[in-house]
């Protein structure tokens, strides 16, 4: 059966890869494929979006939506659910979110949250404390790192991962007074993870100065600034580290929903500075903020109109973009620094680009079919952008139409179609020698593991 072709006519795209600002166009998908309008010949679908603005959908590279802290904060009320958090992606126009702190442990449970929740394309990363590669580095045994890493992308659908301790700080009871220095770590896990889907994440705040040489090609540097992560944004902007092709970042807001920031809580008995663990999303708490208001932060806000323009995506720093509740507020205080074009950039070439996906964040043929449809502006003013971008009126994701306000939100087909990037791979244990002493990637965690990955590769298998 040959797949179904949509024509969006008379929309006025917005498209900063294919130099679009305002062009009036139609624009085909084949499938989940965008096409070239003179290459249709049969059209199954015409929708007229003729006083519509036509974008790509937008990125968020950095989402934490389901991980085991924030389900105690959803249970004490502090978080908004899945389906609130899902509903406002599409209200805002996204069709791909990253959920980038899965751990081995928690993993199904994680792929079951994001199944019931609808819309957006889905992606997810691993998050590996660096102790769990501690043999093979010790060793620089590059070949049993990546080959355990490739074993877990096949058999999870990983997509790419998230390294919060660079500096590799261990456990401070099981490797007491010991540090790596990134410098010598870094070229490591870049030979470790070539030719691996997806980037290595890195968090910028445990990285410094001197480790931005060490930096290389498929490495994402996380939240380069936020309020009062200054110093961290100035150095790493003035790096020559990010003049290198494949290097990316993003820029973290800390605006999240009513004014409730997630934070770490120390250990008992106290330990100086955070300790990674896979048992540290039990220690979030929320605490209360003061209101922001975004256009207070003038400093900050330039330094990341900065950023953007050297090509960094847009994150939130404790969550998600979804728990900012002021969305359309915080376009319009973006605009005041950023022209619209760089708010595209930010949302949707950028993020993509930080997720390896080279078939998103724009509308040439080719391209995911990920598309937004918004009102237009009546005037070119922040304020008048702001509340245009921040009230999507349909968002198709793949090719399928997901969500359409007038119709009064989800489409039948919002629930179906979600891709993941599972493939059956047999776990190789005397592959994983090299690491059997490590913490998460033991061997005994692995066959404990693999009834419930090959039960979700069956239901991939069916689903297709």
């Amino acid at each position: 059966m040959r797949p179904k072709t949509l024509i969006l006519q008379s929309g006025t795209v917005y498209d900063p890869v294919t130099g679009e600002e305002g062009t009036k166009r139609d624009i085909a998908v084949c499938g989940e494929t965008i096409v070239a309008v003179e290459n249709v010949s049969d059209v199954d679908e015409i929708v007229d979006v003729s006083g519509k603005l036509v974008t790509a959908a937008a990125v968020d590279c950095a989402a934490h939506v389901a991980f085991p802290g924030l389900w105690a904060l959803r249970a004490a009320g502090l978080y908004p659910d899945g389906e609130t958090i899902a509903r406002r992606y599409a209200e805002r126009g996204f069709g791909h979110v990253h959920e980038s702190w899965a751990t081995l442990f928690d993993w199904g449970t994680v792929q079951a949250e994001w199944d019931r929740i609808p819309g957006p394309d889905v992606s997810v990363g691993l998050l590996l404390p660096l102790y769990d590669l501690t043999a093979a580095a010790d060793a620089q045994d590059v070949s049993a790192a990546h080959n355990v890493l490739s074993l877990l992308c096949a058999l999870l659908g990983t997509h790419g991962f998230y390294l919060p301790e660079p500096r590799v700080r261990f456990r401070d009871d099981v490797y007491k007074h010991r540090e790596k220095a990134a410098t010598d770590l870094l070229p490591f896990l870049g030979a470790a993870c070539d030719g691996l889907p997806g980037p290595i994440i890195l968090p910028a705040q445990s990285l410094r100065a001197e480790d931005c040489a060490a930096l290389s090609c498929g490495m994402h540097i996380q939240r380069v600034t936020a309020f009062g992560d200054m110093e961290a944004a100035g150095y790493l902007a003035a790096s020559a580290g990010f003049d290198r092709p494949g290097i990316s970042a993003d820029v973290g807001l800390a605006w999240p929903e009513k004014s409730v920031e997630l934070t770490w809580v120390p250990p008992p008995g106290g330990t100086q500075g955070r300790r990674w663990d896979v048992g540290a999303f039990l220690m979030l708490k929320a605490e209360p903020l003061p209101t922001e208001d975004f256009r207070d932060h003038g400093e900050t806000l330039r330094v990341l109109a900065q950023g953007i323009a050297e090509g960094w995506a847009l994150s939130c720093r404790h969550a998600n973009l979804a728990l900012v509740e002021d969305w359309e507020g915080l376009i319009r205080a973006f605009l005041e620094v950023w022209t619209v074009r760089e708010w595209f950039l930010a949302t949707r070439v950028h993020a993509a680009k930080a997720l390896g996906f080279s078939d998103r964040g724009h509308l040439a043929p080719g391209a995911r079919a990920n598309l937004a449809v918004y009102g237009e502006p009546a005037e070119e003013t922040p304020a008048e952008w702001a509340k245009v971008l921040s009230r999507c009126h349909r968002l198709y994701v793949g090719g399928r139409e997901v969500y359409d306000a007038a119709r009064g939100g989800w489409t039948p087909s919002a629930r179906i179609g979600r891709s993941r990037h599972t493939a059956t791979a047999a776990i190789d244990l005397e592959g994983l020698a090299a690491l059997s002493d490590g913490m998460s990637l033991r061997p005994e965690t692995l066959r404990r593991l693999m009834p419930r990955a090959e039960r979700a590769i069956g239901d991939d298998s069916q689903d297709s």
